[in-house]
């Protein structure tokens, strides 16, 4: 199957392709036609088959993916967005021609392709890998010249398949709109993580503020306080002139006294407003700290699990455990146990529902474990264990 691909876009600085070639205003053309966040725009002129995927990234700017194929057409139109979808995954998480902005959105710095030409090779070359895969391409039939090259066919991605399959053989433009779920399941995670990450950074930024104000203010009462105590000082001197002058000393004796346990009650008052700043100053660190430890926590998990198990505890009979999930997810896990002694194992599988946020499951062992025996009992999900006890 004789194929080209390419990547192209609008990006920081205006319409970018490689490689570069004629096919540059038909691109351009194309994209203007998807008027969803992302679509599958399959143009054919004469044997050739265009299958031109645009991922919207705002109002102006986009990325796309294009497969050029010769003689043949692709059937599977779902495959073709999972691969295209896929494809913008990868280039998020490489984060060198798009990436992620720190409250989750796809956004790009890139001027031009050319100046990632080495990144953008690797695209086109994955690219061309995948849709070779393909196994079930099928030979074009005839050309219908009673239909114009410059008509067009809308659908959505909801649509049935062969009436899409048959009106990208027939008509000039066959659009396939989808304006949601266009994300993968890991992309939408990262978006997730990031922007409760940036909503926590905003939150602490605030408190900070507050904090630093709080600050100031206990620094100009100070100021205030220093002003207050010496002019109290001059009364006091000043009383002090008049106790020369007047015969009551124990009454100018006393108000001196009261003078001097007042200063003392505030100077204490601002040792404790300075010991009050010093221990939100601590708070304030251990609460970047522990955001630090969370988003380390949450990037290894996400790594290879869409989950994390929480507490688990064993019997003979069943594996109990809790767990945290960031969204509702069906997954396939297997429970295995391993005999300490004799390293005999039971291992089954089981497919189950995990809530989004908290919750628990119960999964039974394939046969009652051996009480007079340890063993070694674990979860495997994706061929990584992400629980396990020793019982």
């Amino acid at each position: 199957m004789n194929s080209s691909t390419y990547i192209f876009g609008e990006l920081s600085d205006g319409y970018t392709q490689y490689p570069e070639d004629s096919s540059s205003n038909l691109f351009k053309s194309i994209q203007s036609q998807c008027v969803a966040p992302s679509g599958l725009v399959i143009h054919r002129d004469e044997n050739l088959m265009y299958y031109v995927y645009i991922r919207k990234i705002d109002k102006k700017r986009f990325i796309g993916f294009a497969v050029v194929i010769n003689g043949y057409y692709l059937p599977q139109i779902h495959r073709l967005f999972s691969i295209f979808e896929k494809g913008v995954e990868e280039l998020v998480e490489k984060g060198v021609i798009i990436n992620f902005t720190n409250d989750g959105e796809i956004s790009s710095d890139l001027t031009s392709l050319a100046k990632e030409e080495e990144e953008a090779m690797s695209v086109v070359g994955d690219l061309h890998t995948k849709v070779y895969a393909i196994k079930e391409a099928k030979r074009l039939p005839p050309v219908d010249y009673s239909v114009s090259i410059y008509s067009r066919k809308i659908f959505k991605v909801s649509d049935p398949v062969q009436e899409i399959v048959n009106a990208s053989c027939r008509f000039g433009f066959t659009i396939v709109l989808k304006d949601k779920d266009f994300d993968t399941v890991r992309l939408t995670s990262f978006k997730s993580i990031l922007k409760n990450l940036n909503a926590e950074k905003t939150a602490l930024i605030i408190q900070n503020n507050k904090l630093e104000e709080s600050n100031r203010n206990i620094r100009r009462q100070k100021k205030q306080f220093k002003k207050v105590v010496m002019l109290f000082l001059a009364v006091i001197a000043c009383g002090f002139g008049l106790y020369l002058m007047n015969v009551n000393l124990s009454n100018t004796q006393y108000r001196l006294e009261r003078a001097n346990s007042t200063i003392y009650e505030n100077e204490s008052l601002i040792s404790n407003l300075r010991d009050s700043v010093s221990v939100l100053g601590n708070d304030l660190h251990r609460a970047t700290r522990i955001k630090q430890r969370v988003e380390n926590s949450l990037q290894r998990i996400c790594s290879y699990a869409p989950f994390a198990v929480t507490r688990c505890e064993v019997s003979a009979g069943e594996f109990e455990f809790d767990y945290y999930s960031p969204e509702e997810k069906e997954v396939t896990l297997t429970l295995r146990a391993v005999n300490e002694r004799n390293s005999e194992v039971v291992s089954n599988t089981h497919t189950l529902t995990l809530s989004k946020g908290n919750g628990s499951a119960t999964l039974s062992f394939a046969r009652t474990l051996d009480i007079s025996y340890f063993y070694y009992v674990f979860i495997i999900y994706d061929g990584h264990i992400v629980a396990g006890k020793r019982w």
